[in-house]
Order: structure tokens, then sequence, then C-alpha cells
């Protein structure tokens, strides 16, 4: 080895020896000499062992996948919602909607005839069939739909205000619902008294809906908009002459009273002159109220008038449909669905033969046509009538148009017998709280159905034209009226070359169209 190699080696070693001496005393400059001294290995590498171009492709083809890791955290941040009680009715697993239905034996016991069929069980299961159903799919959101059924008597006013008691305080029902004949009157315990969603299938009053906003819809236009309708029709029409004298049977139900003051008002503004008779039809005394109403009949007789509204419910109005029969009075009449099934085939079914020629403005259909024959079921009410023929087994497959409600086996002229139609009110309203419902969240409370139900719009059996909305501040779903005048048939009645009797689809009294033209409801 030459002596100018050694004197390299030499100077290298001692170079060595004072770095590493300057180094062994501080960790933390260790770290970084270390850190320093990989940096500079890695930036190395390269110029020792450049990698081929193909082998940079796989960290450039790697990258979505670590985009891909990296958006999937996102999705774990949100969570399914998990169920929980809700609301009032409302427990992690069921909803409990109370079903309210008359209980028609009192009825039947003072001479109404009523089919058998109709009993409180029968009247429940049009909407506890269709909650067994869904139920059978899944529920709603998961959760099971309990019908609690809760009867009352039409004519004890104690019995109304007692199911709403049962259904709020007994019960603690997240809703309930009603096709028809309860009392407005008793609606009030449930919306405002109690914070308690009510459907109702009928007519409730303007007032009522303002009073409590998101706890009362309906499927009939408010009773105002009744009486206003009403009123205009018999303006418009000139049905009245000039100056004459109008006549007003009222009820001490506010509710159907309001009806009442909206057309006093559109004659009063026409130049008409009014004069109105109150029936007590909250007293509980359904011979009482018929007494009044027969008395009522003479004095607006002795009073002038030439033209008569009624207001009252059916089962308030035959013993002044009964006097208007013996006493066959000059004055013509007017009724304004204000009230229970007023308007509707089974009022018609059950009404006075004396009401004839009567005219109704409501949102109520009809079968017949004006130039005669019976219109087919559209889509959606062709569905429901399938339901009702699968739901109840005691009507065998038949169910024929117009023919009264739970009736199985009346028998026509040509010995035929036609079997109950479908319930149009069930059918449209178990639709509407199924689609609320779902829309209404996971986790639905009042607040919330109230919300999804004033989206809802479609189809409605039977009424305002097969056509229906909500809105915004709109709680009732009807959206057209039409004028109809009461027809008489019976079963002595022959079913005509058109299938009909005489104009009504079935032996029974009906309402047929005036002129079968539908009028939008002004908001």
């Amino acid at each position: 080895m030459s002596k100018r190699l050694v004197k390299l080696l030499a100077v290298l070693f001692t170079f060595v020896l004072i770095v590493a001496s300057c180094g062994g005393d501080d960790d933390s400059s260790g770290a970084s000499s270390s850190e320093e001294s990989s940096s500079a290995s890695s930036e190395e590498a390269p110029a020792e062992e450049e990698a081929p171009a193909e082998e940079e492709a796989p960290a450039e083809e790697e990258a979505p996948a670590e985009e891909e890791e990296e958006e999937a955290p996102a999705e774990e941040e949100a969570p399914e919602e998990q169920r929980t009680a809700s609301d009032i009715g409302v427990t992690e697993d069921t909803i409990q909607i109370a079903v309210v239905v008359a209980d028609l034996q009192g009825l039947i016991d003072i001479g109404f005839p009523l089919p058998a069929a109709l009993s409180t069980e029968h009247l429940a299961e049009r909407f506890t069939n269709y909650f067994d159903r869904w139920n059978a799919e899944g529920g709603i959101n998961g959760r099971m739909i309990e019908g609690v059924t809760i009867g009352w008597d039409p004519l004890n006013p104690a019995s109304m205000e007692q199911s709403c008691t049962e259904a709020v305080l007994d019960n603690e029902v997240f809703m309930a619902i009603n096709a028809s004949g309860f009392s407005q009157a008793f609606i009030p315990c449930f919306t405002e008294d109690n914070d308690t969603t009510f459907f109702y299938g009928e007519v409730a009053s303007q007032e009522m809906i303002d009073a409590a906003p998101n706890r009362l819809f309906a499927l009939n236009p408010p009773s105002e908009i009744a009486g206003e309708a009403g009123a205009q029709l018999i303006v418009d029409q000139g049905l009245i002459p000039a100056g004459a004298k109008v006549g007003i049977l009222d009820s001490t139900n506010p509710p159907i009273a309001s009806a009442g003051e909206s057309a006093a008002e559109i004659l009063q503004g026409a130049g008409y002159t009014t004069t109105t008779i109150t029936v007590n039809t909250l007293s509980g005394d359904n011979a009482a109220a018929n007494a009044e109403g027969a008395a009522a009949v003479a004095q607006f007789t002795a009073e002038g008038v030439d033209h008569v509204f009624v207001i009252l419910p059916f089962i308030y109005a035959d013993g002044f449909w009964g006097e208007v029969g013996a006493l066959e009075p000059s004055w013509g009449r007017t009724i304004l669905d204000s009230a229970s099934s007023n308007c509707t085939p089974f009022g018609a079914s059950r009404t006075n033969p004396s009401a004839e020629g009567a005219i109704c403005v409501t949102s109520y259909d009809s079968y017949a046509l004006i130039d005669g024959g019976l219109r087919d079921d559209d889509t959606f009410e062709a569905q429901c009538r399938e339901d009702w023929l699968e739901f109840f087994p005691i009507f065998e497959g038949q169910s024929d148009r117009g023919a009264p409600s739970g009736e199985v086996g009346l028998e026509a002229s040509d010995g035929s017998l036609l079997n109950s139609d479908y319930a149009p009110g069930e059918c449209t309203m178990q639709y509407l709280i199924k689609e609320a419902l779902e829309n209404a969240g996971v986790n639905p409370t009042r607040d919330s159905f109230a919300d999804a139900l004033r989206e809802l719009s479609g189809p409605q059996a039977f009424r305002s034209n097969g056509e229906g909305a909500f809105g915004p501040s709109k709680n009732y779903f009807s959206t057209q009226m039409q004028a109809v005048q009461f027809t008489l048939a019976s079963k002595s009645t022959e079913r005509g070359a058109d299938g009909t009797f005489n104009g009504c689809p079935a032996p029974v009294n009906c309402w047929i169209p005036i002129t079968g033209e539908w009028f939008k409801i002004e908001e």
C-alpha cells in the first residue's frame, strides 16, 4: 500500500470519529440526522437503480382506489335512523289509530231501516282490514298499525263525548278517524282539547279547522262553502223570485249552523230576506228534534216563505219531511251538504220521499248520467270495489252500484238481487293515511303527519269528479262540486231500458245531477 493511500485512510478515519462524537449526546439531533440520512438514501436510490417506467403505472392506477377508501367513511357518517317512540300513540314498533264508528242498533230499534250487516265490527273493518294488509306487507316504515275500535250512538251525544275520552285518554292514540256520521260538535274534544289528529270523511267547518289547523282534516269542503255554494246556485239560476223570503231550518250544532249563516249572507246580499228556525239536535232526544222540525213547516208557511234551506242531518229531518208530505206546502226546498250523509247515496236511501225535487250542491258524485244510463267505475273506484269484495265475503263477490250500504239481497222488481255498494269514503281515506304516514318520516309525529298530508293529491272515489288535493292552507281534499236533485225510486220501480230505476242505479231514492257540470271550489 502506498504512503499516499495510508494518509488518506487516516484522515477519513479521523473524520468519522469526529462526526460520531458530535452526534451521540443529543437524541433529537440523532433523530433528525437519521431522518435526513433516510431521506438522502431515498433520493439517492433512483440514481443507483432507476425503476422502469412500467413499474410506476400501478401507483397511478391505485389512486382511484385510494379515493374510494377516502369516500367510504362518508357513507358511515349517515347511519340509518332508528325507530323511537316519537309521539303519543307511536312506539318503536306500532302506531295506534282510533277507528271511531257508529253503533247503529239504537237507530234500528226506533225504526230506521238499516241492514243487519251494518254492525260496529263491519264498519270498523272498512279501515282495519286495510291495516291488516299493510301489516302483512311489513307495516308502515317497519311499524305495525293497530286499529282501536271505538263505538258511539248517533242518538246519544254523551256517547260521542265518551268516544273522545276513550280514544285520547284511555288509549292515547296517535290519531282518530271517522268516515261518516260523527257529530262535528264533538270533534274539538279531539283536536282542540287534546291536540289529537282527527281525519273526518265528511264536512267540518272552516272555523273548526282554523282552531286546530294541524289536527283536523276532512274529505268534504267546509260547511261554510256548502252554504255559500247552495245559496249562490239558487241566486244564479233564478230559482227564487227576486226579493222573496227564504226560510232556513237550522241546527244548534255550531259547525252545521255555520252553513246556514253563510247561506243567509249570500241571500241577503242578493236582495232576499231570510228567516231562521233552529232545531235542538244536541239534546239527545231524537223524537223532540223531529217534532221541532215538523212544527217548522207550518211556521214557515205562516211567514210566507218562498223557499226553505234544510241543514238538519237526515236522522233529525224526518219529522220535517213527513209534515211536508202531509201539508204539501208550495215553497221549494234545498238541502245543504253541511251535515252527515245529507247528500250521499246512503242518506238518499233513508230520506223521506217528500223531499222529492230538493236540490243539493255537493262534492259527492252520482252514477246517473244526464242522457240516461249509468257511468262505470274509474280505475281507482274499481280497485276500491275489488278490495271491498275481498274484505267482505258476506257479499258473495257481488257489489252493485247504488245499492244501499250493507245491503245483502235487495230485491228489485225484476227479481234480481242486489248487494251493497262499496264504501268510497273509507277507501279514499285509507290510501291518504298510508301515503302520509310513509312520508312523515321514520319517526312520525302529529306535525310531520299533517305536513305530509297537505302535500297529497290524487284520486278520490265517488266524490269531487274523481280527484282531490290538500294544500298548504287547505285541510279538505275535495276540489269540485256539482248540483244534484233528489229523485224517487223504490222496490216497485221497474228497471228501464237504460238499466236505471227512474234514473237511479238501484231501486232506492237517489241524487241525480242537474246539469252534469262540475265547478271548481274557490279557495
